[in-house]
């Protein structure tokens, strides 16, 4: 398999995950909790497909992209724009690249 196909089929496979949960109507008879875990599993498989490339991408710099990981994270939790979030978790990265 080639590299095209394989990002043409994993491209496919992660937007069929994003855009089911959305049209699911059968959703809204679920508990609240199962609803919410549902409407999150596209970002928690996201999640564990980048958090190993962000430890092992920088080789001997492996602490920039677990920084950068950490700052996304907690500007997550202060619940800022989702660019708010990449853009600090880029200058965290690069400075860190930088020491």
């Amino acid at each position: 398999m080639n590299k095209v196909t394989m990002i043409l089929l994993c491209s496919l496979v992660t937007m069929a995950a994003r855009i089911i949960p959305q049209f699911i109507s059968s959703l809204d008879k679920l508990p609240r909790v199962i609803k919410k875990a549902m409407l999150l599993l596209p970002t928690a498989a996201l999640g564990s497909l980048i958090f190993p490339l962000a430890l092992t991408d920088f080789g001997a710099s492996w602490y920039a992209g677990l920084g950068g990981v950490v700052i996304a994270f907690i500007a997550g939790l202060k619940r800022t724009s989702m660019i708010v979030a990449i853009i600090l978790a880029l200058i965290a990265t690069m400075l860190l690249l930088l020491i």
